[in-house]
């Protein structure tokens, strides 16, 4: 099985980073970021990238930020993070005593116990959903229905496919969603990087259309934009754990000749790394120029050898095997967003612009901003038009994926989907 899987995994990913975006339509306008049409509404919510993760793995989407599945998930995923931040249960592992500690006096206990509940909730209804639907003859080509068909032959009980799920679940909607966010805040906050971003869109793309993959390669600010995002405000500061198999030598500069022992639980701080003011010109503000004057975006004269452009995406032989498809996701959804919108802070009584705190961030293994307020608007009506239309054409595609939605879902894709 551990073999099987994570092929099947990275060959996912490849083939809808290279196959799926290009021929789904562009995002709808709430496809990208949840707000109100009204102008100097909170953005807070979660994007409705968890649609993209929830239509690949169960063929199912989800319409609203106020879907089911959508606020399910961000409840069980958030409550998930504040368990697993550094600190926030004690060492079981290196003490096993305190796995006796009765569950009345323990918080860390009722807090895991709850999480547990509402993870296997979600995951396992999703599972047996599409159980269901397969019996019924109604495949829609999702990847859980391949594992289910390939149970057996891979070696899966329930309970690993339906945490399989789950872990996929996590790691292409929170993630995904974070970055959108800070891409927004970053926008709003720095309003000469957006400028200079739409300004090459508008040269390379025009206002008569929407931007597409193939665009990226002609547009060298957004990219540098894009890593800049990563850099600035990365969305997991610390990665994931992870953990020696053996005693090994380290073999980054700096600390060669250290030995890290068997079993050592490995924290990757590159938050820290990003920002090293020895590594970068000021690291505290967002500053996209810096990808565009050196490859990883270090100090010039300065050796950023041992940087790459997916460190935010994982180290060694687990990094995320999703990451094809998170890519092109950030990649077209950033493209939309600075073709299409402007950005701009909410003012005060006065009409002067209020100033937004970029270091307000949650706590968690994974980050995003606070809840904040912002002006969204379409750059033109040329543009909120084609945004529509898009929407409209998007419709086919859609509709597959549109099993299992409530009242309210159906009723919102309804109205949506009702030209005036």
């Amino acid at each position: 099985m551990s073999s099987l899987v994570p092929i099947s995994l990275a060959a996912l990913s490849i083939a809808l980073a290279n196959q799926v975006y290009p021929r789904v339509p562009r995002p709808c306008p709430s496809s990208a970021i949840s707000t109100s049409s009204q102008p100097n509404s909170p953005i807070s919510g979660a994007p409705n990238s968890s649609s993209v993760i929830l239509s690949v793995l169960y063929g199912k989407r989800a319409p609203r930020y106020e879907t089911r599945e959508t606020t399910a998930f961000f409840e069980a995923q958030h409550e998930w993070e504040r368990v697993l931040e550094p600190g926030a249960t004690p060492p079981i592992d290196l003490i096993p005593l305190l796995k006796y500690v009765p569950v009345r006096w323990a918080k860390w206990k009722r807090d895991c116990a709850r999480t547990r509940k509402l993870q296997r909730d979600l995951y396992f209804g999703l599972l047996n959903e599409t159980r269901e639907r397969l019996g019924r003859g109604e495949e829609n080509g999702c990847y859980m229905e391949e594992i289910l068909k390939s149970q057996e032959e891979l070696g899966m009980d329930l309970e690993i496919t339906g945490y399989l799920g789950g872990v996929l679940i996590e790691g292409g909607s929170d993630t995904t969603s974070s970055f959108l966010q800070t891409l927004v805040l970053a926008l709003t906050a720095y309003p000469k990087a957006q400028k200079k971003a739409q300004e090459e869109i508008d040269l390379v793309v025009g206002s008569h259309r929407m931007p597409t993959l193939d665009d990226l390669d002609e547009l060298r600010y957004i990219r540098a934009l894009i890593l800049e995002t990563h850099r600035f405000r990365p969305v997991a500061p610390m990665l994931i754990p992870h953990a020696t198999l053996t005693a090994e030598e380290a073999s980054v500069s700096g600390y060669k000749g250290y030995i890290i022992p068997k079993g050592a639980t490995i924290f990757v701080n590159v938050y820290g790394i990003f920002h090293d003011s020895d590594l970068f010109d000021d690291p505290e503000n967002f500053i996209p120029e810096r990808f565009l004057l050196t490859e990883n975006g270090t100090r010039p004269g300065v050796d950023g050898s041992d940087l790459r452009h997916n460190l935010p995406f994982g180290v060694g032989r687990r990094l995320c095997p999703g990451i094809h498809l998170a890519q092109n996701s950030i990649n077209i959804n950033t493209m939309n967003l600075i073709w299409a919108f402007q950005f701009s802070p909410d003012t005060d009584a006065s009409g002067n612009p209020i100033p937004l705190d970029t270091s307000a961030y949650q706590r968690g293994i994974l980050t995003a901003p606070e809840p904040f307020r912002c002006t969204i608007k379409p750059r033109s009506k040329e543009r909120a038009d084609i945004i529509e239309q898009e929407f409209f054409e998007a419709t086919d595609t859609f509709k597959k994926f549109e099993y299992g939605l409530s009242a309210e879902d159906r009723e919102f894709v309804a109205k949506s989907r009702a030209q005036e």
